[in-house]
């Protein structure tokens, strides 16, 4: 049961980080089509793309595991 409920928090723990790093990139990214933003933003913006997927990607697979997203081995 622990582990079903440490993987629960996982999976919540990527949506949230998804949407914390896909909101603002989603922004800039439109910010960027309109020329808001001088044509350099494209590279902070896939950086910052980048460390979203690392940090959604660790978390669907400690919720795969049943680990809880503060820790990194089962309880």
């Amino acid at each position: 049961m622990i582990r079903l409920w440490d993987g629960f928090l996982s999976v919540f723990a990527a949506v949230l980080t998804g949407a914390i790093i896909g909101v603002p990139a989603w922004g800039a990214v439109r910010a960027l089509q309109a020329d808001l933003i001088p044509v350099w933003g494209w590279a902070p913006l896939v950086l910052l793309g980048a460390a979203g997927v690392v940090m959604v990607l660790s978390f669907l697979r400690k919720a795969s595991r049943g680990v809880h997203p503060l820790r990194e081995r089962r309880r």
